[in-house]
């Protein structure tokens, strides 16, 4: 790892101790991208899309603009966001994330939060909200900016946040985990929203988590559809014509093709008591592209300004005349900010057992894995339930936790499965218990190349210790179904992949917290193999109300102890949280670690927003 970065680590850590308590087609050109980039050479709108309600009119007054046809100068174009078919909805609740739509690691363009979280200065920063107050060891007292509103001109009020954190009270929600230890969330007036915590099992940093994570919705929509709907029916609402949101851009026209936001001109933030102005690119779009090397094209050909897609070699694009960069000059490139692992389903037999799990961590080939699979973006593999940036270090490192980790050892591997009695059969695959030892299917995304890249390293691996998993790459909603309801044999996910104000505990609570797991077959959010342990629930649940830092390191070494015991999960890389690629064909003023006077986050997250007021056009 390179000076500056340790630098910037350094930097970061610091603060967040002071203020922590919280996945594209060339052709076309650079003028308009080509609408073959997500497969149809014309465009098909949805109903609501096609219908007329004067979109392209408002659009021309900005340049003579069609659906189809932006102005250039006025259009930031994406890529990678996760778009590689038509999005299927514009509902927060729905559990699927799609351009623009919000989640945690998401960005502010139709939904905001109340905060936003900036990772370079660990601050909390304003957002749909201008403060925030613990007024005693059990209550926060949230104050809303009194000038919010709703794209449709309805007054933003604290009546708009009490909903949003109530409803996850009635229906499971990403935020119902809140009500895990909170007892209520009040408004007391227009502008006043309390959280009260239950006094038997506070979390301040879960509370300071979803304050910058949770996207608001508008009480006047969403109360009536929801008596309209039903649960189950609510979360099927597609919610595509004319979506409600408070952000700075609202939808102006989707199809299979393409997703278009338009800047919302009466954005309550460009009063003064928030932004003081409005974003600079009147559209923001992104291309549906089929996978990564599509958006990669579209990238490399101008037809894309920023892209949070995967780009092997990245150094190898900036050696031509294009201008352009990331936040970082040097290797990684990228600020590390996420440990995609394997989840197992520890019900199949084999699976079961940890030692076989364990196995299989010895068959990984770590270095291929961070040198094919993510072209050097990655440190060294040590397996552990943190990672090894300054602000995550919590562990008392000891001989008993260095003997339980594994590496890249295949006789290592081998000798735990012959002393399981794991015998080979006549096709080198071994039985245990009378049961083969595969073919398990590990999944992630077809769209995520650098992801498939390792997943193929795993499953050639397994193969050297007659294990047989076999890759299997499903479109992202059949995958996000599947690692919900745990309807699967191995999956791959980022657990808490968010650089946020809790980090690295919401890591290690997405990694092993059971309180909130449900059947196989029901909808979950977190701790997707379903590991169950009452010591590392009961540890999960003091740390965040721990003061003295020693004890703190002693939670988290026997949360690792635990985890490493059990391997319920394999990490396979030290991913970027982001990645951060951008072009200055037609846009300039792109953060990087040298140009930064505003303090704008490297990534897509909320506070990243910024990025709108401060882009200019390149000509």
């Amino acid at each position: 790892m390179k000076g500056n970065l340790k630098r910037w680590i350094a930097i970061v850590f610091v603060v967040a101790l002071l203020g922590s308590l919280l996945a594209a087609c060339g052709g076309g050109n650079a003028a308009t991208p080509s609408a073959s980039a997500g497969g149809e050479a014309t465009p098909k709108a949805s109903d609501e899309a096609d219908k007329d309600d004067g979109k392209d009119d408002e659009a021309s007054a900005g340049g003579d603009a069609t659906a189809t046809n932006l102005p250039r100068e006025e259009t930031l174009y994406y890529a990678g966001l996760g778009l590689w078919a038509a999005p299927q909805t514009f509902n927060p609740i729905a559990g699927v994330t799609t351009f623009p739509m919000p989640n945690a690691s998401g960005f502010a363009l139709l939904y905001e939060t109340l905060f936003s979280y900036n990772l370079l200065t660990g601050e909390m920063e304003p957002l749909i909200a201008d403060s925030y107050e613990w007024t005693d060891d059990l209550t926060c007292e949230v104050k809303i900016n009194p000038d919010a509103h709703w794209n449709d001109g309805e007054k933003l009020t604290a009546e708009d946040v009490a909903y949003t954190f109530n409803l996850a009270n009635e229906i499971a929600i990403s935020w119902s985990s809140i009500w895990t230890n909170c007892e209520s969330v009040e408004a007391t007036d227009e502008t006043t929203v309390v959280f009260k915590m239950k006094a038997d099992n506070p979390n301040r940093l879960l509370v300071n988590e979803l304050l910058a994570s949770t996207y608001i919705i508008p009480k006047h929509i969403w109360e009536p559809k929801y008596e309209e709907l039903g649960e189950t029916d609510l979360r099927q609402w597609q919610n595509f014509e004319d979506p409600v949101g408070s952000g700075p851009y609202k939808i102006y026209y989707f199809d299979d093709t393409r997703v278009v936001t338009i800047r919302d001109d009466n954005y309550w933030g460009q009063t003064e008591s928030r932004f003081g102005k409005l974003p600079t690119p009147k559209y923001i779009a992104h291309m549906v592209y089929k996978d990564n090397a599509a958006a990669n094209n579209a990238f490399k050909a101008g037809e894309a300004d920023i892209s949070q897609a995967f780009i092997p070699e990245i150094w190898k694009v900036w050696e031509g005349d294009m201008e352009g960069g990331t936040y970082l000059k040097e290797l990684p490139y990228h600020i590390p900010g996420g440990m995609p692992s394997i989840f197992f389903n520890m019900e199949l037999p084999g699976l079961d057992n940890s030692e076989v799990r364990r196995a299989i961590g010895y068959s990984i080939n770590y270095p291929k894995v961070a040198e094919l699979a993510l072209s050097g973006y990655s440190a060294d593999m040590v397996p552990s339930i943190l990672m090894p940036t300054e602000w995550d270090q919590y562990l008392n490192n000891s001989d008993e936790l260095d003997a339980l980790r594994w590496t890249y050892d295949v006789d290592k591997a081998n000798e735990i499965l012959d002393g399981l009695g794991a015998e080979k059969g006549s096709d080198g695959i071994r039985v245990l218990n009378g049961e083969r030892m595969g073919p398990w299917s590990v999944e992630c995304p077809k769209s995520f190349s650098d992801w498939t890249a390792a997943l193929e390293i795993v499953a050639t691996g397994s193969r050297d210790i007659g294990v047989e998993i076999v890759v299997d790459l499903p479109e992202r909603p059949t995958w996000e179904n599947h690692y919900q309801t745990g309807e699967f044999d191995m999956i791959m996910y980022t657990p808490a992949g968010t650089l946020s104000p809790s980090q690295p505990w919401q890591r290690v609570r997405y990694l092993m917290y059971s309180k909130e797991l449900k059947p196989r077959g029901e909808q979950i959010f977190l701790n997707f193999s379903r590991f169950q342990s009452d010591r590392a629930d009961e540890l999960i649940e003091a740390i965040p109300n721990e003061t003295d830092e020693a004890k703190i390191k002693e939670m988290y070494t026997e949360l690792d102890k635990i985890w490493l015991e059990n391997v319920p999960s394999l990490p396979l890389m030290y991913r970027p949280g982001q990645f951060y690629e951008f072009n200055e064909t037609v846009w300039t003023g792109f953060p990087t670690e040298d140009n930064n006077p505003n303090n704008i986050p490297p990534f897509h997250y909320q506070a990243g927003n910024k990025l709108w007021f401060y882009l200019e056009p390149k000509n």
